[in-house]
């Protein structure tokens, strides 16, 4: 059962209105460049799906979008907050979810959950429900699998109903059922006016997007899911 279409907190729950915007991202690593004048936007309601080939800057990207890391050059607009100068936005604003496990092992699902929100967390939660986490929440996370992993980190992620759902690889580790789980949460957050901006080389999860970019030598391109596995297949280059 998806989630119940409430506009997520923070958004004017407008579709169609563009919410963020990031302009000119440079990120470096010493003297190596990874991103260097990326630019994408997102409007309220909309899914942007960011693809390209490995290590051409797709999850530098999303932690520059996330808060997780301080781009060299560029800026992030959400809502009309500049996310780089007022940097408590990112929080009150984005959930996330890395592409690498975040969750703490020796603490139980319950306790990541709580720790994430500050406490705020009710067993009751919509998202619990949804997300089939409810029987594993006394479990600690180091005897979880991967999939189960993946849905208490996308909980963690959605347990204060950002308006900005930002996700690396969203659907890796989860079997065919999870994955149709995850995509019909996923819809519905999105028809609420969410905003959700995942990194994907599945061509299913492209076609889910009404906008999708292609990270290409450094900077996005606008494309379609076709385009886009054709150019990867064809050896577009990484940096």
């Amino acid at each position: 059962m998806p989630f119940s279409d409430t506009t997520p907190s923070h958004g004017s729950g407008t579709p169609g209105i563009t919410a963020l915007r990031a302009d000119g991202i440079v990120r470096r690593y010493g003297k190596r460049e990874i991103l260097s004048g990326c630019s994408i936007r997102a409007d309220e309601g909309e899914c942007v799906g960011i693809t390209g080939r490995n290590g051409c800057g797709k999850s530098t990207l999303l932690a520059v979008l996330s808060g997780m890391s301080r781009p060299s050059g560029g800026s992030v607009v959400c809502f009309g907050r500049d996310l780089l100068r007022d940097r408590k936005g990112f929080g009150e604003l984005i959930g996330y979810v890395p592409q690498t496990n975040p969750l703490i092992g020796e603490l139980t699902a319950w306790d990541n959950l709580r720790l994430l929100s500050g406490g705020s967390v009710s067993r009751d939660d919509e998202v619990l429900e949804n997300l089939s986490i409810k029987d594993m929440l006394r479990t600690r996370v180091s005897l979880l699998s991967g999939g189960m992993k993946r849905r208490v980190a996308i909980a963690c992620a959605l347990i204060g109903r950002p308006p900005v759902l930002i996700m690396d690889e969203p659907t890796s580790a989860l079997d065919l059922f999870h994955k149709s789980v995850i995509y019909d949460n996923l819809e519905a957050y999105r028809r609420s006016g969410g905003i959700i901006i995942m990194a994907t080389h599945d061509v299913a999860e492209m076609r889910l997007c009404s906008r999708l970019y292609l990270i290409n030598q450094g900077s996005a391109e606008e494309t379609d899911a076709e385009s886009a596995v054709s150019l990867i297949k064809g050896g577009v280059s990484n940096d």
